[in-house]
Formats: structure tokens, sequence, C-alpha cells
């Protein structure tokens, strides 16, 4: 995958693999969150590559949290719907591409980037010390449907 989005696969596995060497070095455990997307668990009109990059990353932090479960390490996943980002503005112009993510979104609404802080803020603190190997999904309710 010589493209933007392999690479970003093999950032976060580069970053896991680091951080959980150090927090095993460390003996004193650590939260690993990465970012997936409701792409790599339901099939989307975003292309086969970032798909599978996503639903990589999810595999990735399953195996990880399996593995790293005994040095009291947490990995986690968040995966994110569509949020109002610079990297979604272009997209979020189409008012029928909206209508197209709203009549599958129960919540119909795009999502706010402040509503990503609760989840990693649960998943990174004490409250979220029992969850590991999970994905977050953050989406108004998307999975329920697919798209």
């Amino acid at each position: 995958m010589a493209n933007n989005h392999g690479y970003q696969f093999k950032i976060s596995f580069m970053m896991s693999q680091e951080a959980g060497k150090v927090m095993k070095e460390q003996q004193s455990g650590g939260k690993i969150i990465n970012i997936a997307s409701v792409a790599g668990q339901v099939a989307l009109r975003t292309g086969v590559v970032y798909a599978t990059t996503k639903a990589a990353l999810m595999q990735m932090t399953k195996v990880l949290a399996m593995e790293w479960g005994q040095y009291g390490i947490n990995v986690n996943s968040i995966g994110p719907w569509y949020f109002k980002t610079p990297m979604t503005e272009k997209l979020l112009a189409d008012e029928a591409y909206v209508e197209d993510i709203l009549a599958v979104t129960p919540l119909k609404r795009i999502g706010e980037l402040p509503e990503l802080i609760g989840p990693v803020v649960f998943l990174s603190s004490d409250a979220g010390n029992y969850v590991t190997g999970q994905t977050l999904f953050v989406d108004g309710g998307m999975t329920i449907h697919g798209f």
C-alpha cells in the first residue's frame, strides 16, 4: 500500500509498537487509543484502500489488546463517522452528499469535534480501565445501518 492510507496504518503500527515497548519496560501499564473509522466496520463509498486500512487498524487494536493486556496496557480505538473538519469540508459542502449521510445517521446531524473529547477521556482515564480491544464508534448511530 504505497499510498497515504497505507502509510497512516504503518505509522499507527510503528507508534503502537514503540509506545508498547516503553510501557512494558516501565512496568506501569498504559493506554493506547487508535483513530479508526466507521469505514473499517461497514461498507462505505470511501474506497477500498481507506476501508481496509481502517479495518486493519481495528484488528490491530484487538490483537495488541490481547498480547499486551498482561502488561496492564489497554489498546482501544475510536471510530468516528462524519465530523466537521478541514478534511471533510469539501465533502460536506455538497448538499446531496450531506442528505445521504443524514439519511443513515439516526441523530440527523454531522458531529462536532468537541464530541470526540469525551470518548477519548473515558478510554484514557481510570473509568476505562476494564475496556480493551474495543472500537468505540462515535457516529450518531450510523453503524446501526451502514451506508
